[in-house]
């Protein structure tokens, strides 16, 4: 009996785990992070070891494809609506797409570009002719909001100011700023030297933020506590 009991205890740890793993799996998978990404993810910041071969093996087993979403139309006009209304008013289609993919909201991209133009046809032609209104900036204080981007022209660099003083909280020069690990490293130096994350993370839509995306929702225990936005939009560290 007691080895059935030590079996039965082993067994249910095990089904745990997996419940768990398949949970983070899929909340990476839903807001549209790809493979390595999502395995980069599972190891850093789950202690979850996982090769690409078995990774794949358990979109299989969740029954996780890309494919076209289900959706209700009714649900995703009200979820861009809301939107409109707040700080996604001057968003393109991309970028409403991207953020209704962080939310757990899956619209295809062409579906989101026709209900923008039905919402908000004034906006949507403004984008259009380049026009839009210059929006103000509103910072609360001193590490409320960190801006992060990365320049390639000449040579690679990436850089962090604070939103609010326009401090600089890093600027590095290396021999790459796509690589997500190098990104996060930067980021998690800053958050060891200043004692804390930041309330909002903005950065543009580049593939190499996904790492420090998923540290900074982490750390905050809130996937709105990273932004993603147009580069145009990035102003605070674009210029």
């Amino acid at each position: 009996m007691a080895d059935a009991n030590e079996d039965g205890l082993e067994n249910d740890h095990f089904e745990t785990h997996e419940e768990d793993e398949e949970s983070l799996i899929r909340y990476y998978f839903y807001r549209g992070f790809d493979y390595k990404e999502i395995v980069l993810f599972l190891l850093q910041n789950h202690d979850i070891q996982m090769s690409m071969a078995t990774f794949k093996r358990r979109l299989r087993r969740y029954g996780l494809r890309w494919q076209l979403p289900e959706y209700d139309i009714d649900e995703a006009r009200a979820s861009i609506q809301s939107l409109i209304n707040g700080p996604g008013c001057l968003q393109g289609y991309r970028s409403v797409w991207h953020t209704l993919q962080l939310r757990g909201v899956r619209i295809p991209r062409i579906v989101v570009q026709q209900l923008l133009k039905e919402l908000d046809p004034e906006g949507t032609e403004m984008r259009k002719a380049h026009r839009l209104k210059r929006r103000r900036y509103h910072n609360p204080g001193p590490n409320y909001s960190w801006h992060c981007d990365g320049y390639d022209k000449l040579k690679p660099i990436h850089g962090c100011i604070d939103g609010w003083s326009r401090k600089i909280l890093w600027l590095y020069v290396t021999r790459s700023n796509n690589q997500p690990n190098n990104v996060a490293a930067y980021y998690l130096d800053a958050v060891e030297e200043y004692g804390g994350c930041p309330v909002d993370l903005v950065t543009d839509l580049g593939t190499e933020n996904g790492t420090m995306a998923a540290i900074q929702s982490f750390l905050r225990d809130d996937p709105d506590s990273h932004r993603y936005v147009p580069s145009p939009r990035n102003q605070r560290i674009e210029a």
